[in-house]
């Protein structure tokens, strides 16, 4: 009878050791390599805090947080990326065992049962905004963009063909958050050259969504801009 209530408690400690220090490590690295392939970050760090730590392998966490370098959102890139949560409940069998026949979205919102607060910081530069519009003009002549940010407003400015000449472009405008998404609104376009002086070309004044090409998960929405020199700080916060 002693050996068998000595069997028992050696599995008890053995178990609380497996939940307490293999399951949270394993858990990480296995989120994180999730986080990088997601947003292909060139590096991803992920902490877990839950007291006690064996909580974690029922999927209760006390604090987490994220950061991702280079990482991309859309066809957005961010130069660094932040998740802070606090007091999260996730799904382990969905995180691990994910339920076949529904959206790679649904699975990921699937995989956070509830959390206290979830917000996602980051900061857009003036290359990654120009590499943006770049790629949104492809094709329309648009080259030798440069990008200037400053906490007033932004300007772009490079060259573009009009009848066969090629013509000096000026855009000015601003990062704004609207819906939850995040737009370059157009505040005006000014074009020069020899022949054409300067033309004035407001009426084609558009927005550019940032966040369109990709779904936030958890409901988060992006809610704050901050432009600075040379980047723009946002957030999006949890509905």
């Amino acid at each position: 009878m002693k050996k068998f209530l000595a069997a028992i408690v050696v599995l008890l400690i053995a178990a609380g050791a497996f939940a307490q220090f293999v399951v949270p490590k394993a858990l990480t690295n296995y989120i994180k390599g999730k986080v990088a392939e997601a947003t292909q970050a060139q590096e991803v760090a992920l902490t877990f805090d839950a007291l006690p730590a064996a909580k974690i392998a029922l999927g209760y966490v006390d604090k987490i947080h994220c950061t991702a370098a280079d990482a991309n959102i859309g066809e957005l890139n961010l130069k660094q990326a932040e998740l802070d949560g606090t007091a999260l409940h996730i799904n382990i069998k969905e995180l691990l065992l994910p339920t076949e026949g529904i959206s790679r979205e649904e699975h990921t919102n699937r995989c956070l049962n509830s959390a206290g607060s979830l917000e996602l910081s980051g900061v857009i530069t003036a290359d990654s905004l120009r590499n943006f519009l770049v790629q949104k003009t492809d094709g329309k002549g648009l080259k030798d963009l440069d990008v200037n940010m400053t906490p007033e407003d932004i300007k772009a400015s490079g060259k573009v063909k009009i009848f066969g000449r090629e013509a000096d472009v000026e855009i000015g405008g601003q990062i704004i958050a609207r819906d939850g998404h995040l737009y370059f609104q157009m505040n005006h376009i000014n074009v020069e050259n020899a022949i054409l002086r300067r033309v004035n070309l407001d009426k084609f004044l558009h927005d550019f969504n940032l966040t369109e090409q990709v779904k936030m998960p958890f409901g988060l929405q992006f809610r704050t801009v901050e432009m600075r020199d040379g980047e723009t700080f946002v957030k999006a916060t949890r509905n």
